[in-house]
């Protein structure tokens, strides 16, 4: 009975089982491919546009400026275009207003450029631009006669003498933003520092000018009558006494000595080669000529080398030049150079992260097998410093230092004073005793 009962309760529960169908579990897939994904660089345009702008002109070594008009009278045009010259803009568009605070160009003694900027102090205008004066003008004598003055104190054969003076109209050298030479820049050269320097302002004598670099050479130019000049440069032989390689022999009983007081012509100095370098005919109203040290001038050998500069006016032919007359010496001289490829190399590589986005090719500089090199040497002794001081600390124990023995100072102990020369007080030295007797002779 029990028996029926049971398998009346289990029959139907089969039968339910055998009518669901068995599925299976969750089952681990295969996710979806996740690529990391990159943020396009944005640009700006303009930014863009600037920096390829910039290495455009960063590969051309001269500088292009825009050309402008101007009117030189009243019939006459002319078409100017700024230069750059060792820095200094020339022939530069004017302002239209000013006010005296504009900034203009000194020179120094070698002749290399100094931009000064004026200051205003309590209205008063301090390193303003140089005046001239009447240097450059022209004084013109007038005479005129009692009839035409028709002055009532002057006598009837008196003729008055009337001096104008015509400032400079020269449109040319208003554009000009260096310090003209006049007579008041002259300087005193020689030994005796006696020798007026006409008609030359910049360089001054003796001036070391270092190779690759521009200087200029200034002059006054009313000191010549002529149109154009040339500027000629020669080679100077200095004696064995200027070399200090002999002694000097000047013997101040002779007055014609005494007369001779420069500081290398007068000293005995030759011209070894003359004009070894030429410019062509200059105008002589400009008054300044931008001169550049040609390594070329300079042998194997020589790191510098003495020249004198003279100018010849086109009134006077080579043949007749005074090479001597009227002139300046100067020190032409290679100068010092750390390194041929003087921070190249991280030029290049800022230039090369300035334009990345510029898609172009930048070329990186030099290798980095020269700073190899440099890095080895320290390092090889700083490797055999550290096996030095290992070896000295394993062997420490059959080291014997015992016979050296540790110096002691004598310090409070000595009667020795530190300072030399130095007397007793008043109170240690011996007193006068009246019953002490003088011993007899």
């Amino acid at each position: 009975m029990k028996v029926c009962s049971l398998l009346a309760f289990v029959l139907p529960a089969l039968l339910v089982v055998d009518s669901m169908t068995i599925t299976e579990g969750p089952q681990p897939t295969a996710g979806p491919r996740l690529e990391k994904r990159f943020k396009e660089k944005i640009v700006n345009p303009e930014y863009k546009k600037l920096q390829e702008e910039k290495l455009r002109t960063s590969s051309s070594t001269k500088t292009k400026l825009k050309p402008w008009l101007t009117t030189i009278s009243s019939t006459r045009t002319e078409l100017v275009t700024p230069t750059v010259v060792a820095g200094v803009t020339f022939n530069a568009k004017p302002p239209k207003t000013t006010n005296g605070m504009e900034p203009w160009v000194s020179l120094k003694k070698d002749g290399s450029p100094k931009t000064i900027l004026p200051k205003n102090k309590n209205g008063h205008i301090k390193d303003g631009s140089p005046t001239y004066g009447t240097w450059f003008a022209q004084v013109t004598t007038i005479k005129y006669t009692k009839e035409e003055i028709k002055a009532h104190n002057m006598a009837d054969d008196e003729v008055y003498e009337h001096e104008e003076v015509i400032h400079e109209d020269d449109p040319y050298a208003r554009l000009n933003p260096v310090m003209r030479c006049t007579p008041d820049s002259y300087f005193k050269k020689g030994m005796g520092k006696d020798v007026s320097s006409e008609p030359f302002c910049t360089p001054h004598d003796n001036q070391a000018l270092k190779m690759d670099e521009t200087y200029f050479v200034t002059w006054y130019s009313k000191f010549f009558k002529s149109n154009n000049v040339k500027i000629h440069a020669s080679f100077l032989k200095e004696t064995l006494r200027q070399k200090g390689m002999k002694r000097s022999n000047i013997s101040f009983d002779d007055e014609a000595d005494l007369d001779k007081r420069s500081s290398l012509l007068e000293k005995g100095a030759s011209i070894s080669e003359k004009s070894f370098f030429s410019t062509d005919w200059i105008p002589n109203s400009k008054g300044i000529y931008p001169f550049t040290i040609d390594p070329k001038w300079f042998g194997p050998k020589d790191w510098s080398r003495k020249v004198l500069l003279t100018i010849q006016p086109d009134d006077v032919d080579i043949g007749e030049l005074d090479y001597m007359k009227n002139s300046v010496v100067i020190s032409i001289e290679k100068g010092a150079k750390v390194s041929k490829e003087h921070l190249t190399d991280l030029k290049k590589l800022e230039e090369k992260w300035k334009n990345q986005h510029l898609n172009v090719e930048i070329d990186e500089g030099p290798g980095y097998e020269k700073y190899i090199v440099m890095m080895t040497i320290p390092t090889c002794v700083c490797v055999f410093g550290l096996f030095m001081y290992l070896f000295v600390l394993v062997n420490r124990r059959y080291i014997d230092l015992s016979h050296l023995k540790k110096r002691s100072f004598a310090g409070k102990n000595t009667t020795h004073r530190r300072i030399p020369f130095r007397t007793k007080k008043n109170s240690q030295l011996p007193r006068y005793r009246s019953d002490v007797q003088p011993k007899a002779d």
